[in-house]
């Protein structure tokens, strides 16, 4: 494990962390650096927090999964804390008098502002890598602290760009946090005339249809990955995640079960086939408007 420098064992700093799975690495990093983490907020939904969680509990680190109010979060800096960090975090902070604070974001700001810019990086890889900026008013506009870039491959998936994300922060992380006082004073103003915001992809942006050809599920999967596709069979609407897609020629109904045994369904979609595992498939009760 690398060493940290003499300066920051005696600062001890204080610090308040937000946020969820994606950069949960950048939360070990900061305890085993021996940052004082004295609370983490969490957005407590099982699938976005197990992994902080689990950190949380192995260090017995109390988390909060309710939004911070301005008084809570006063209350704090009043203790010691002198740095918000936020990763991965699904509630604006009230503004305080913190003395830093700071967000990591998964796009190169100000293209990607937004709380899923994954999502977009697999159609739009030039905008691929890190952002570390300060937190203000603005969502995802504040100073840019760090910034650096990563090559996007062909056929990448949201899962991989998770993976690099999450590596590149850490880095990041740690090289702000060897010289913070000096990189936050020189932070770097965002270009308001090429900022873009993206929102929330809706549901129905995931809903498939069997009659979509192999390449725009294939598409899909690279985009929602592992969070799955939904897709109807019977009447009702299933997650589907982990498909394989099939270019094959064939003479099946579209939507049709053309294989099936005690693991895994195979249909028959526009130009080929999908197969999936069944415990790689959950029912769903979003709504769709058709």
């Amino acid at each position: 494990m690398c060493s940290w420098p003499d300066v920051y064992d005696q600062l001890n700093m204080k610090v308040l962390y937000f946020g969820n799975n994606l950069f949960s690495n950048c939360l070990t990093f900061m305890v085993n650096q021996g940052f004082s983490v004295e609370a983490v907020y969490i957005n407590d939904v099982e699938e976005n927090a197990s992994i902080v969680k689990r950190i949380c509990g192995i260090h017995k680190i109390m988390t909060h999964s309710l939004r911070p109010t301005k008084e809570e979060l006063d209350e704090y800096i009043k203790s010691g804390v002198t740095l918000f960090v936020v990763a991965d975090y699904g509630y604006r902070l009230p503004i305080t008098d913190i003395k830093y604070a700071f967000n990591i974001h998964p796009s190169l700001l100000p293209k990607g502002r937004g709380p899923t810019p994954l999502t977009y990086i697999v159609d739009l890889p030039e905008f691929a890598g890190v952002s570390i900026h300060k937190i203000t008013y603005m969502l995802d506009g504040g100073d840019i602290l760090l910034q650096e870039q990563f090559e996007v491959e062909k056929n990448e998936s949201i899962s991989s760009l998770m993976v690099k994300s999450s590596l590149l922060a850490e880095s990041l992380l740690r090289n702000l946090l060897n010289e913070l006082g000096t990189i936050y004073d020189s932070a770097t103003p965002q270009q308001e005339s090429l900022a873009s915001y993206w929102k929330m992809p809706s549901i129905e942006r995931r809903v498939m249809s069997w009659s979509d050809n192999t390449q725009r599920f294939r598409e899909a999967i690279r985009q929602y990955g592992h969070f799955g596709i939904l897709v109807e069979l019977n009447d009702q609407l299933f997650i589907v995640s982990h498909l394989e897609v099939t270019d094959f020629k064939h003479d099946c109904d579209i939507g049709s079960i053309i294989f099936e045994d005690q693991t895994v369904l195979s249909i028959a979609i526009n130009g080929g086939y999908v197969v999936f595992t069944k415990n790689n498939m959950a029912f769903s009760n979003s709504s769709v408007q058709k």
